[in-house]
């Protein structure tokens, strides 16, 4: 008789260290009719990507554009979506994101 494994927490898959924040930030998602703009917060950042609160859902996979105010911009595309949460995967290298973000974390 085979076991069946444990579901594996997300957080033990992640290869990048998360750092809490609170930071402003806006988005621009792409859209096929014109892209629109959305004021959100960041909740926590990886050099591989972010966690955000966003006024509205967008489905994975939609291109991104992020201006953070304390930090710069950053390209990306939703990774995942719940609601008003999103996960945002980065576009840019680990090192950018690393430069960017080293004095603010």
């Amino acid at each position: 008789m085979s076991e069946k494994p444990f579901p594996i927490n997300p957080a033990e898959r992640r290869v990048h260290r998360r750092f809490p924040v609170l930071w402003s930030a806006t988005m621009t998602a792409e859209s096929a009719l014109a892209p629109y703009v959305l004021n959100c917060d960041i909740r926590n950042i990886s050099i591989s990507g972010l966690h955000v609160l966003a006024e509205r859902t967008l489905a994975a996979g939609t291109a991104v554009s992020l201006h953070i105010d304390r930090v710069g911009g950053f390209r990306g595309s939703v990774a995942w979506s719940a609601g008003d949460r999103l996960g945002i995967a980065f576009d840019e290298s680990p090192e950018r994101v690393a430069e960017l973000i080293r004095d603010h974390v």
